[in-house]
C-alpha cells in the first residue's frame, strides 16, 4: 500500500524519475509521468514495448521512482520497489491518454512506434520527505 503522502504525489501532475538497471549493470534514469492505481496498492507508469527501459524491467523488475513535488522540489517522495505487472493493449493506450490528460489537458498526440504498456510498481520501502 502506497503512504497516503506518496498516493498525493503519484495522483497530481508531478514528475518523476525511473531508475531501472542495464544489463551490464548500470542504471538508467528517466524523467517520466506516474500515476497510481485506484486502489493506491501500486505505482504506474506508461512506456512503449520498444523502449529502452521496457527492456530492462523485462530483464530484471528492481526500481526505484523518485516522485518531485510540482509546487517545491524539496517535497518529494522515493519508492523503491519492483515491476509485478506488465498491461499492454487497450488499458495501457487509455492510460497514456489520461496520464496526458492529467499533465497537458488534452489527449496523447505523440506517435506511438510500438505497443503502449503500464508498468505496475509494488512498493517494498517508501520515503516522504516534505
Amino acid at each position: 500500500m502506497l503512504e497516503p503522502g506518496i498516493r498525493a504525489l503519484a495522483e497530481g501532475p508531478n514528475y518523476c524519475i525511473v531508475t531501472s538497471v542495464m544489463a551490464d549493470g548500470d542504471v538508467q534514469a528517466q524523467p517520466l509521468w506516474v500515476d497510481c492505481d485506484e486502489t493506491g496498492q501500486h505505482l504506474l507508469i506508461n512506456t512503449e514495448t520498444g523502449r529502452q527501459r521496457y527492456r530492462n524491467f523485462s530483464r530484471d523488475t528492481h526500481c526505484t521512482v523518485t516522485i518531485i513535488d510540482r509546487h517545491s522540489w524539496q517535497r518529494w517522495a522515493e519508492v523503491r520497489g519492483q515491476v509485478v505487472e506488465m498491461i499492454a493493449g487497450e488499458d495501457a493506450r487509455a492510460h497514456i491518454d489520461k496520464l496526458s490528460e492529467k499533465y497537458t489537458g488534452g489527449p496523447y498526440t505523440k506517435p506511438i512506434a510500438t505497443e503502449r504498456v503500464i508498468l505496475k510498481v509494488r512498493p517494498k520501502r517508501q520515503i516522504l520527505r516534505d
